[in-house]
């Protein structure tokens, strides 16, 4: 082992040092989030939680599986799915600052001026020392070695229990339940996919039935589903429930499945409130939903039902209602700002009403002048379904004079014919999720073609999700950060605690970035010189790839 020194916190001897141009190297932390993160996760003992049920194929538990899980979660955190990217993330994350000091430090070595880290692991097998608490080999053995079925039953069962105990599910109780497909690259080894056609949607098709122009629209996908229960908890979401099937296999039975079971675990009572889409109509399952679990259901209604037609015929004697959308709640008054401000905002408003009213109107045909409702309750018709259906017909008038027509179902009594309408539009956020976990998580980007590393990296990369709102609600900003980009998400959480670290002669200060840039600028000439020198070749290390910091034996 190389000669270590600890590096100790001499804030104003550094800061004189480097603003004569001397310091060793310099360190930028960019994520203090997950420090607080992890941190927030060892007060609350959610880590030791969650572990404590995490399946395994080890029969000795060397490394712990609590710190197997916090891995996991900080490869996702950072938007990585690759086992070899752990040794990276660990160098420049927050995860080994939220750690005792016993487990993991950083050092300067007093030769190569480099910050190497020195990690005790969880035993005595390691020839070199240590980068990483753990390898990532070990990391994506462990993952590959519990099978699909018992990473799904994990998060769906004690996962949920621990969520349950937290307080996760909020009384309103209101879940939406959707299928969502996870397209990978063309090769028969991935475990378990299937090949099918899309049209340019990404909705399937029968190839066979296709016309010759939608053909040429048609692509050849291989594929999983995901089939998800996702709880709406006020502006934030949690992941109540998944499963990783084939591509072809039908949504309906796997998720009334993951419904059955999610009441088997919680009891009666978490959900209230199911909202699916048309695939999920299915009069014996939304019967049980109804008279053995306590849950009313809210979906569309297909035409071609017998409902449909009875609603309507109902509706020629019914009275119909003007619908208009809610008003939305007063916004806080804005701070104080200077008149130049306000004056210039008022003529940007201005300008801009202008351009709109130079604009073109919307065709006729796209213009929506009113929309009816008209409630037609306690409808029996539909034989499938042992309970009644209360149907909430839906017309919307253009200014060309034609009509959409729709309806929506539900086994749960109203008051106000407009409430299942308003519901029905919350199932809109799942597909704003999926788009945020497939666009800006990548979601799908499959690294292994094991079916049971797939469905891990699906489980993690939707619990870390959950446990990031969990951080937000907690500190109360769920309102304005639950639905934006980890990268805007990260930004925001950092505005404040972003550092840059200097150090010199086993010694270091941390300033903000902002001080750091002012500090720089204010440099006499000479010393911004060797300043620079030093901060080009840190950039240099930045755009290359890590090297293997461990010292030959």
């Amino acid at each position: 082992m190389p000669d270590l020194n600890l590096i100790e916190h001499h804030p104003q001897r550094v800061l004189d040092a480097f603003r004569r141009g001397e310091f060793d190297q310099i360190e930028i932390i960019g994520q203090a989030d997950e420090k607080e993160f992890f941190e927030l996760c060892f007060q609350e003992k959610m880590l030791d939680a969650l572990a404590r049920e995490m399946p395994t194929a080890r029969k000795k538990e060397e490394v712990p599986r609590w710190f197997v899980l916090a891995a996991n979660l900080s490869l996702k955190l950072h938007l990585e799915n690759a086992f070899h990217a752990f040794e990276r993330v660990v160098r420049c994350g927050g995860l080994l600052s939220a750690l005792p000091p016993e487990i993991a430090s950083k050092h300067l070595d007093p030769q190569t001026r480099q910050i190497l880290l020195q990690c005790q692991g969880f035993n005595d097998k390691n020839t070199y020392p240590r980068a990483t608490p753990c390898d990532q080999d070990f990391l994506r053995k462990f993952v590959k070695e519990v099978t699909a079925p018992q990473w799904m039953e994990w998060f769906n069962g004690p996962v949920q229990q621990v969520f349950q105990s937290h307080g996760f599910f909020d009384p309103a109780g209101i879940f939406i339940g959707d299928g969502s497909y996870l397209f990978v690259p063309d090769n028969p080894a991935y475990e378990g996919s299937v090949v099918m056609w899309f049209d340019e949607h990404n909705h399937p098709v029968d190839y066979e039935k296709l016309t010759g122009p939608e053909r040429k629209k048609a692509h050849r996908e291989r594929c999983y589903k995901l089939v998800s229960l996702l709880h709406l908890r006020g502006d934030s979401f949690v992941y109540a429930a998944l499963a990783v099937v084939p591509g072809n296999a039908h949504e309906d039975p796997v998720l009334y499945g993951l419904v059955e079971d999610f009441v088997r675990q919680m009891g009666r009572g978490v959900i209230k409130l199911l909202i699916l889409d048309r695939g999920f109509i299915d009069g014996f399952n939304i019967t049980r939903c109804k008279r053995e679990w306590g849950i009313d259901v809210l979906l569309p209604v297909k035409k071609n039902m017998d409902i449909w037609a009875d609603a309507w015929a109902l509706a020629k004697q019914a009275p119909w209602q003007p619908w208009s959308p809610p008003a939305a709640p007063p916004k806080a008054p804005p701070p104080h700002r200077p008149e130049a401000i306000v004056r210039r905002e008022r003529k940007r408003q201005k300008t801009l009403a202008a351009k709109a009213a130079k604009q073109p109107p919307p065709p006729p045909e796209e213009t929506l002048t009113r929309t009816e409702l008209c409630p037609i309750k306690g409808c029996t018709s539909w034989t499938e379904c042992q309970v009644p259906m209360n149907v909430l017909l839906l017309r919307e008038h253009y200014a060309d004079a034609h009509q959409d027509q729709w309806a929506l179902m539900t086994t749960a009594d109203f008051a106000n014919p407009a409430r299942p309408k308003e519901q029905y539009q919350l199932r809109t956020t799942i597909e704003e999720r999926h788009r945020l976990l497939k666009c800006f998580y990548d979601l799908s980007d499959f690294h292994s073609r094991s079916l049971s590393v797939i469905t891990a990296q699906v489980v993690f990369v939707l619990l870390s999700y959950t446990l990031r709102q969990w951080q937000l609600w907690r500190l109360r900003q769920e309102e304005e950060l639950a639905g934006k980009t980890p990268g805007l998400l990260q930004r925001r959480l950092n505005i404040h605690r972003q550092y840059v670290v200097i150090y010199h002669q086993h010694a270091y200060t941390q300033m903000p970035l902002v001080t750091f840039t002012r500090e720089l600028l204010e440099l006499a000439a000479e010393a911004r010189a060797k300043a620079l020198a030093k901060i080009r070749k840190l950039e240099e290390s930045f755009l290359t790839p890590l090297d293997n910091v461990r010292a030959p034996p």
